[in-house]
């Protein structure tokens, strides 16, 4: 069983796949989502027919566009194994109304496949999509297309400002559910109609703006924020298709929440707000205190030192901080070499640039953009 939980945690972790699996009378045993995913709908879990044989998969559509798998498995403590890709929020008032497109049918069933084999080592044959029609569950009664297109419910503004002010605060604990219940509350709404890939892109860059200000807020240097920004919209314009607007919304707000979380000590002192400003303009050269205290007209001496009284912290180290976030950046959001980037931010080279990464983050600019995307 715990085989099963790590190839399913794993599997998830690459895919984003919603996974969950339900024992012979359909009680939840495990899943595996992301913090702002809804829970399997019980709507399309009654539909799944548990009796079937061991090995049986089967492929599933809704008049939505949403789509699962189910693999029924050989345990009875763990008998039915389903693949969810939703493309839905809930409201408060419990209907699904959004309609971002999250993961193709063919691209569910290639990754079912290849989950099949490492449960069963043989390749499946899988029939054609059943198709379930579950528009009942969407509006009442005699409703039509177009008035539920009007019937919108927008996100809720309180659940908005408590998100934000989450953000503002760097606790990533607390960002999580309340941008989970801010995502619950309503839907996005339309920027584009007729042009999903561009409505969802202008959802994504909305999201950015909100999270940039209250990152600003939160004690982020402006232009930093600002630069962050950038390359999060650049990024989404990039992007030829979005699997997921809630888990990019997600992703982006916990750079954001992890840049304020970093981000301590700010100080409003004149004085120190200097030595970060020029800290923040030269993150492209190496530290060097000569130069800034010549062109502050401050000594050395009393730069350092009143640094570290307010700050607690060296300026060689603040400014190493800094750099190093902004690599994280670039290892994110651009496809710059390790070298590059090393050059770019002004280190010695590259395996000083590793030997600090490793320091502040405890593993390598390499490893960290293996796993961190967007």
């Amino acid at each position: 069983m715990k085989q099963l939980q790590d190839l399913l945690k794993e599997f998830h972790s690459s895919s984003t796949i919603s996974i969950f699996t339900y024992d012979s009378k359909k009680k939840l045993v495990n899943q595996f989502k992301q913090t702002v995913s809804p829970i399997f709908p019980s709507n399309l879990l009654d539909k799944i027919d548990s009796t079937l044989p061991v090995g049986t998969i089967k492929i599933f559509n809704t008049s939505r566009n949403e789509c699962f798998s189910v693999i029924i498995l050989p345990d009875n403590n763990q008998k039915i194994l389903i693949l969810w890709c939703n493309i839905q929020t809930i409201s408060t008032l419990g209907y699904f109304r959004d309609s971002f497109p999250s993961i193709s049918l063919e691209r569910l069933t290639s990754y079912t496949k290849v989950l099949y084999f490492s449960l069963f080592q043989k390749i499946p044959l899988i029939e054609q999509p059943h198709f379930i029609s579950d528009l009942a569950f969407i509006t009442e009664e005699n409703d039509d297309t177009n008035n539920r297109e009007s019937d919108t419910y927008h996100n809720n503004y309180y659940k908005e400002r408590l998100m934000l002010k989450a953000l503002e605060k760097g606790i990533l604990a607390e960002f999580r559910p309340r941008l989970a219940d801010f995502i619950n509350s309503g839907t996005f709404g339309k920027m584009a109609s007729g042009n999903e890939l561009r409505n969802s892109k202008n959802i994504l860059i909305a999201a950015t703006t909100l999270f940039t200000r209250a990152a600003i807020k939160g004690g982020i240097y402006p232009e930093s924020a600002y630069a962050l920004s950038d390359r999060c919209v650049q990024k989404i314009e990039r992007l030829r298709k979005i699997d997921s607007i809630i888990d990019l919304t997600q992703e982006i707000g916990e750079l954001f929440v992890n840049r304020v979380r970093s981000a301590q000590n700010f100080s409003n002192s004149n004085l120190i707000f200097l030595i970060q400003d020029y800290i923040f303009k030269h993150l492209n050269e190496p530290v060097n205190l000569s130069i800034m205290s010549e062109k502050l007209g401050y000594s050395k001496n009393y730069l350092c030192s009143s640094f570290k009284y307010a700050t607690n912290q060296t300026i060689v180290n603040y400014a190493n901080e800094q750099k190093i976030r902004e690599v994280q950046s670039h290892l994110v959001f651009s496809n710059k070499t390790i070298t590059e980037i090393s050059g770019l931010l002004g280190f010695s080279d590259q395996s000083y640039l590793t030997k600090l990464f490793k320091k502040y983050l405890n593993t390598t600019p390499t490893e960290f953009r293996k796993r961190y995307h967007i």
